[in-house]
């Protein structure tokens, strides 16, 4: 205040009589008269300031001044233009005392602003606000953001990361140009988890199936098993993890995607019922465990597994892991002769030493060190005539042999390894006379194994008859046709004894043929004849086939008590967790096939059941996880067999609803048709607990029911029966009064009023009955 300005001055060239007399503001705003006041001293003209300016209030004031001469003329308009300087008096101001945001961790790096910070400046001219970051702890090489200096605006400069870091506190700081007031603010970006980690697989196998070269990184997971593992057996355990957290990501699950080679099944599965009722564990645990006997001799020789994990996250990722199971044969398979019983003709002059011929046992064993054999006589006797190569079963003559002489041996053919494992046949030697020499077989029994449904005509083998002194004399052969069908599906060649098979055989229908054949000698007219026998082995030619469901309903329904199951053993679950298990039902198929081709499994048609349900090799359905849970619920089930080389599907699958026993409303159940004989369900304690207390409370309702309605009733009649014999009574008691006391109207007098009650007492006590000879008074009124 009292600040003084000078202003230039006017000019009059008038006579003092006329020059300037004064100056004044020419303005229609009188409050800058109250702000400004003009000051003529001499020949000067000053502004003089009256009050204290405010920038902030007003930064600029246009004056106008004119001279006015004593004669009263005006002089032109001084403009005068008065600029108010701002100081920096005020902080920069942020729009919020907290700013909060929240963005997904797959946000781009990008220009995109994430957050925009705004500070104001309350002076009047230094507005420009420059803002920095303050990222406190971390370091400007791993903080992801940056903020642009004179926008505000917060920017992403490096990737996101949930797992490592969710929450980012840091604060902003505004500031003016000169920094002589600056302000701070904190900011809170939250990162928000998305599903971009896909599920890893560990596997954890036990040390006896555990490779010599085992390396848990490498890309093949190698597994070593015996074939002689026992069905069911713990291999090792599987955990599924995933660093997503949970808001993502609640539930992880694996499958076998696929098993090769086709031709055997697979021989793991997996178990799922292991350490998994956590829901707030995001690790899921599996077993590995045998699915089938495994058998080196039928093809289990090694197996490529591909393992798939998924998560449930929007959108889902997968996660696969590929397993190597070699299968190492075992010494198990026992040498088997080719036949039963060996015969061999020797004639009398048959020279010392002469090569008789040799006995074969097969040994099935696929290793070189599991199918030496070796042969020996069980019995010492009649060896000083026969040797045997222990090494390979050829038979050599020691002693010559007289005619009509017949040898009985016993021969075992053993395992080099293991002396356990051994066959047994028969041998036997004669010696004929050459004059006497007869046509025979070389053999008494020929058998041959052959396969079902191949493709007809072809050979299974040949008989071969001897005359035992000249190959050159012809034979032919036939079939000896007693009792033989029309549609016999064996012929024999007339001229080389070759036996073919001419029908297609079917093992199911009849699984041997034994049959003879007759030589007939063109030279002596004589005949001899041995019997043959056919095993038909198995094929993989059948479907399996849930039990009488062809031609009935392929839908059953079944009712559980999930409340009582759920209530009574979640108080148990910590004692055993295995408990909160319910029995659904047990199904069953059948395979005519035998052997590994007539062995049943069954699956669910849709993967996502094995989160809920277990399916067993023997048929039964387990309820094992009720958590997210909604009944009724659909399970559609195939089976499948063991088969080789392929294993076959069933051409028909059955439904299965499981139900609320409790909201049978919503299982629209048809009782027509029958319980199938492929289902067999289980009424387990709880459920048969469940019906019992729905149909006591059922009765107990009605008997409360209509206990209220028969009280409700009797109350009733109480009050008419009350109302009616008050009517009767004071009609009565009035009629007595007017038949008896017809008197007119009279002022009330207390000896009148008890007399008259006197009258009509004894006219009651004459009305009521006598009893006794004395009547008794009914009522008395006094």
């Amino acid at each position: 205040m009292n600040y003084r300005v000078q202003l230039p001055i006017a000019y009059d060239h008038d006579s003092s009589k006329y020059n300037i007399d004064h100056y004044e503001f020419v303005t229609e705003e009188r409050f800058l008269q109250d702000i400004f006041q003009l000051e003529q001293i001499h020949d000067e003209l000053r502004l003089k300031l009256l009050k204290k300016l405010d920038c902030e209030q007003r930064n600029n004031y246009q004056l106008q001044i004119i001279a006015i001469d004593k004669g009263g003329l005006k002089s032109n308009i001084l403009h005068v233009n008065i600029t108010i300087d701002d100081l920096n008096e005020f902080q920069p101001r942020f729009k919020q005392r907290l700013y909060h945001a929240r963005i997904p961790e797959d946000t781009p790096v990008s220009n995109t602003s994430i957050l925009n910070i705004l500070a104001t400046d309350d002076d009047c001219y230094d507005k420009i606000i420059l803002y920095s970051l303050l990222s406190g702890d971390i370091s400007n090489d791993l903080f992801p953001f940056e903020i642009n200096k004179y926008t505000g605006s917060i920017y992403l400069i490096r990737k996101l990361d949930y797992e490592k870091m969710s929450t980012y506190r840091f604060r902003v700081k505004a500031s003016n140009v000169d920094k002589i007031t600056s302000s701070i603010v904190s900011v809170i970006i939250d990162i928000t988890d998305v599903n971009d980690n896909q599920p890893f697989i560990q596997i954890n196998v036990l040390n006896d199936y555990k490779s010599n070269d085992f390396n848990e990184e490498q890309e093949d997971f190698i597994i070593n098993l015996n074939e002689n593992i026992r069905l069911g057996q713990v291999i090792g355990t599987i955990l599924v993890r995933d660093t997503d957290s949970m808001m993502v990501n609640r539930r992880l699950s694996m499958k076998i995607l696929s098993c090769w080679p086709l031709k055997n099944s697979c021989p793991i599965e997996l178990d799922s019922g292991f350490g998994n009722s956590d829901e707030n564990d995001k690790n899921t645990n599996y077993i590995i465990r045998t699915s089938r006997q495994l058998d080196s001799e039928n093809g289990d020789d090694k197996f490529t597994v591909i393992l798939e994990a998924r998560d449930y996250g929007k959108p889902p990722l997968i996660s696969q892991r590929r397993l190597s199971i070699r299968i190492y044969d075992q010494n198990d398979c026992i040498p088997k002769f080719s036949q039963s019983n060996y015969q061999f003709r020797l004639s009398e002059s048959t020279p010392i030493g002469f090569s008789i011929g040799h006995l074969q046992a097969i040994d099935q064993d696929l290793s070189s060190d599991f199918h030496q054999i070796q042969y020996k006589f069980i019995t010492n006797e009649n060896n000083h005539y026969i040797r045997i190569d222990p090494n390979n079963g050829s038979l050599y003559l020691l002693e010559k042999l007289s005619a009509g002489m017949s040898l009985n041996l016993s021969v075992m053919a053993f395992d080099k390894h293991n002396e356990s494992l051994y066959d047994r046949t028969n041998l036997q030697i004669l010696s004929y006379e050459e004059k006497a020499c007869l046509p025979t077989f070389i053999q008494t029994l020929y058998v041959y194994n052959t396969t079902e449904h191949r493709t007809t005509p072809y050979e299974i083998g040949q008989v071969v008859a001897d005359s035992c002194l000249s190959t050159s004399i012809p034979y032919s052969y036939h079939l000896v046709k007693d009792k033989l069908p029309d549609d016999f599906p064996f012929s024999v060649d007339s001229h080389y004894g070759r036996i073919t098979v001419t029908n297609e055989l079917d093992r199911e229908k009849q699984s041997l043929y034994r049959f003879f054949i007759d030589s007939f000698n063109h030279k002596n007219h004589q005949t001899s004849r041995t019997e043959v026998q056919v095993n038909i082995l198995d094929e993989n030619d059948h479907y399996p086939i849930f039990d009488n469901s062809i031609n009935n309903a392929r839908e059953q329904f079944i009712f559980i008590n999930r409340t009582t199951s759920s209530s009574s053993l979640t108080r148990r679950h910590d004692q055993n967790q295995t408990i909160n298990q319910i029995l659904i039902a047990r199904i069953h198929a059948t395979d005519n096939d035998q052997g590994s081709n007539g062995l049943v499994n069954y699956y669910f048609t849709h993967n996502d059941n094995y989160a809920y349900f277990h399916l067993y090799s023997n048929g039964s359905i387990i309820l094992y996880n009720q958590n997210n849970l909604h009944l009724p619920y659909r399970l559609e089930i195939y089976a499948r067999d063991q088969g080789n080389p392929v294993p076959f599907n069933s051409k028909e699958s059955i439904v299965i609803y499981v139900c609320d026993d409790l909201k049978r409303e919503e299982c629209p159940i048809d009782y027509t048709y029958p319980q199938q004989d492929w289902l067999y369900t289980y009424d387990n304690k709880n459920s048969l607990k469940s019906n019992r207390l729905s149909t006591n409370f059922y009765l107990g309702s009605i008997f409360i029911m209509i206990s209220i309605l028969l009280f409700v009733v009797i109350i009733i009649f109480c009050i008419v029966w009350n109302v009616i014999i008050k009517k009767q009574f004071k009609g009565k008691h009035e009629q007595i009064h007017e038949n008896d006391l017809k008197s007119p109207i009279q002022s009330y007098n207390c000896r009148m009023e008890a007399r008259k009650n006197l009258l009509v007492s004894d006219s009651l006590c004459d009305a009521s009955p006598i009893m006794n000879d004395k009547q008794r008074l009914k009522s008395v009124a006094v």
